[in-house]
C-alpha cells in the first residue's frame, strides 16, 4: 500500500472541501434562481412590462453568477474525480466527502426543474407577447384614433391681416 505525504493529503482535503463548498453554493444559487423564475411566472401573467423587465434583469445576473461558479466547479470536479479514480485501489489516498454525490444529485434535480420552469415561462411570455401585439393592432386599426378633430387645423397662417 502506498502512503501519501501530508502535503498531498492536505491538497486533496482542500480540493474536496472547496468542491463541496462550491456545489452547495451552486445549489443555493439555483434554488434562488428557481424562486425567481416562479415569481416571474406570476409577473408574466399579470402583464406589467416594467416588472417583467426587472425580473429579466435579475435573471440575467443570476445566470451570470451560476456560470461563474460553474467555471470553477468543472476543474475542481475533474481533480476530485481523478483523485478518486487514481486512488480507488489504495484506500489510504482517497479523500472524499460522503455527501458530495447527494449534493450533486440535488443540484441536478434543481437544474432539471429550473429548465422545465424556464420553458413554461418562455411559452407563457410568448403567449403574452402575442396578446400585446394583438392589442397594438387593435389600437392602430381603431378608426376613432385616426380621425382628426374638426377643430384642429394643420395649416399654418402665412399672412396676418392687420387692418381688419
Amino acid at each position: 500500500m502506498n502512503e501519501i505525504s501530508t502535503e498531498e493529503l492536505r491538497k486533496r482535503v482542500a480540493i474536496v472541501k472547496r468542491f463541496r463548498e462550491l456545489l452547495i453554493a451552486q445549489r443555493e444559487r439555483f434554488s434562488a434562481y428557481l424562486e425567481t423564475i416562479e415569481k416571474q411566472k406570476d409577473i408574466i401573467e399579470t402583464g406589467n412590462a416594467d416588472d417583467i423587465l426587472t425580473y429579466v434583469e435579475m435573471e440575467e445576473k443570476m445566470v451570470s453568477d451560476i456560470f461563474s461558479i460553474q467555471k470553477v466547479i468543472v476543474p475542481l470536479e475533474s481533480q476530485y474525480r481523478s483523485q478518486i479514480e487514481t486512488h480507488s485501489v489504495e484506500t489510504s489516498g482517497v479523500v472524499s466527502a460522503p455527501d458530495i454525490p447527494e449534493i450533486q444529485n440535488a443540484l441536478e434535480r434543481i437544474r432539471v426543474e429550473t429548465n422545465n420552469k424556464l420553458k413554461q415561462n418562455r411559452n407563457l411570455l410568448e403567449k403574452r407577447m402575442n396578446e400585446f401585439r394583438e392589442e397594438l393592432k387593435l389600437i392602430r386599426n381603431n378608426p376613432y384614433i385616426k380621425q382628426r378633430s374638426s377643430f384642429t387645423n394643420t395649416e399654418e397662417a402665412s399672412f396676418l391681416d392687420m387692418k381688419g
